[in-house]
């Protein structure tokens, strides 16, 4: 997204924050509110920003800051580093009053709310704009309403409250819970809107400034991740499969999207919102930082490089488990991770190190590896930088698409839109450091029948079917992207033998969420927690 739009949000969400206030029937002329705004296309075209900024996370409970560990922790293939105790997110034990959930849950509620306020003043809008224009900036307001109660869904569980419109009355302000399902209606339903409404990503890019805001391919690649996440955004209920697939179908028919030569390309600040992006979380890393600047990510601090290392701070890690997932061969491994054999990290100060460096200087916790995604080969002097995030790419709708082409049989069709996933990982990265293999030469992982000819078993799960191939091909192409731990959830809803890895790590289906936090309890005596908070 052109960077101005996300400078502009800080000024939007006070526009929306100040519609939160107990009326007073008191007004300043001077300053601007719910009632003086939205009353000319461009403020109508600013209205949808606070939504996309509460992705990103103005208290840092966003893909900013916060939201790295509450999605990537509970999975089985990361663990808190003996940098951060207590640490509650991998633990499940997270309590009602962790500082942490608080913030995502504050932050992807004004998401909500900036969307509901967009919505209902764009359909309101009574002013000269041109429809197309109308129609796009109405479909991303149903877009980013549906991604952040997807956010919340997935986090919290399906008794959040369901809010679709504007807060005005003292009653708005304490909602209740919704009833079972009806979250997933409003996603499923919000993102259908958006898919009728969006524009198409070729139509929308033409337009630089553009780049980045959502699409139609976005908005059906979430909708058919939708249908596949309803027994967790619906609990007791079983994925969609045939109405994903369909959505799954229309996406790769678009030929809007393509898997990059270079999978280290998804990763870069130089490649963002390439043709493999699907959606991305815009960061722009600004001046100052700690607060100054909420746009920005503090990822590869936090989660990169190993301890005692460039002054990382190394809190959350990939364990041994995620590590020996990958095959032999796969350049992926290198490009995801920092670990034996793989790429050197440079410090401010010049040095040159290796795994065997890092081994040298790290204390404890020496089976665990970095996470080298999104995380910069050379040290660089900010806590934070302005790396994208892509949570969306082209290789997930891939995968998925051949999970449901599984579902109903088709097998040599699943084969077909794996094998495009694998045979780009074999591809060379003539742009990697010189010293690795893959910069020369191409990887070695077989097509999947090769795969199963070869009788490998990983972490305990035979490669012998399609489903666990597709299980093993989604760890490690996704390793570090949000994927793990809510692929084990949807699963195991229906073979609990998915949920054993989870169990074995003390989870249990009480944990399945979130507490909601206790401030907002105490706060709005309509609202009951979830069985976390019991």
């Amino acid at each position: 997204m052109n960077r101005k739009y996300i400078k502009l949000a800080a000024a939007a969400l006070l526009i929306q924050f100040s519609s939160c206030k107990p009326n007073l029937d008191l007004s300043n002329p001077q300053e601007l509110s719910t009632d003086t705004y939205y009353k000319t296309a461009d403020q109508l075209e600013n209205s949808v920003i606070p939504a996309y900024q509460a992705l990103i996370g103005r208290t840092q409970g966003g893909y900013a800051r916060s939201l790295y560990f509450e999605l990537l922790a509970p999975g089985d293939d990361y663990n808190h580093t003996f940098k951060w105790e207590p640490m509650y997110q991998d633990t499940y034990n997270t309590p009602a009053s962790d500082g942490m959930a608080a913030q995502t849950w504050r932050d992807f509620w004004n998401g909500v709310f900036a969307a509901n306020l967009a919505i209902d003043r764009i359909q309101k809008f009574e002013g000269e704009i041109d429809q197309n224009r109308k129609n796009r900036l109405l479909g991303e307001a149903y877009f980013l309403r549906a991604l952040n109660y997807l956010h919340l869904s997935m986090l919290f569980g399906e008794t959040i409250p369901l809010i679709n419109k504007p807060v005005e009355t003292n009653e708005d302000y304490y909602p209740g819970n919704a009833q079972a399902g009806a979250v997933y209606a409003l996603i499923v339903d919000d993102f259908k809107r958006a898919s009728e409404l969006l524009p198409t990503r070729a139509a929308l890019y033409a337009d630089s400034k553009m780049i980045g805001r959502a699409t139609k391919g976005a908005a059906q690649a979430y909708l058919a991740k939708t249908y596949l996440y309803k027994p967790i955004l619906a609990k007791g209920q079983a994925a969609d499969f045939a109405n994903a697939e369909i959505q799954l179908k229309s996406v790769i028919d678009s030929k809007e999207y393509q898997l990059m030569s270079s999978y280290r390309d998804n990763f870069l600040e130089s490649k963002e919102n390439n043709q493999e992006s699907v959606f991305e979380i815009q960061l722009y890393n600004g001046p100052g930082w700690l607060g100054d600047d909420i746009s920005s990510s503090w990822r590869w601090q936090e989660i990169g490089m190993l301890d005692g290392t460039g002054g990382a701070w190394w809190n959350l890690a990939p364990n041994k488990m995620a590590h020996d997932e990958f095959e032999e061969g796969d350049p992926r491994k290198y490009m995801t991770l920092w670990c034996e054999n793989g790429a050197k990290f440079t410090q401010l100060d010049g040095k040159v190190t290796t795994y065997t460096d890092w081994m040298k200087n790290l204390a404890t916790n020496k089976d665990f590896f970095g996470t080298r995604k999104y995380c910069p080969d050379v040290q660089i002097a900010d806590f934070d930088n302005g790396n994208n995030d892509r949570i969306f790419r082209y290789s997930d709708v891939l995968l998925l698409y051949a999970e449901c082409l599984n579902e109903r049989g088709d097998i040599a069709g699943a084969k077909q839109y794996i094998n495009l996933v694998r045979k780009r990982a074999n591809n060379i990265v003539p742009d990697e450091q010189p010293h690795l293999w893959y910069q020369k030469s191409n990887g070695t992982i077989p097509d999947v029948d090769g795969l199963i000819a070869q009788g490998l078993v990983k972490n305990g799960v035979p490669l012998n079917t399609i489903k666990n191939i597709i299980v093993h091909e989604r760890f490690v192409e996704f390793l570090g992207e949000y994927q793990r731990y809510f692929d084990l959830l949807r699963w195991g809803m229906a073979d609990p033998t998915w949920l054993e890895p989870l169990k074995k790590a003390g989870w249990s289906a009480k944990a399945m969420y979130y507490p909601f936090p206790q401030a907002e309890l105490d706060n709005n005596k309509n609202l009951k927690g979830n069985d976390m908070n019991n």
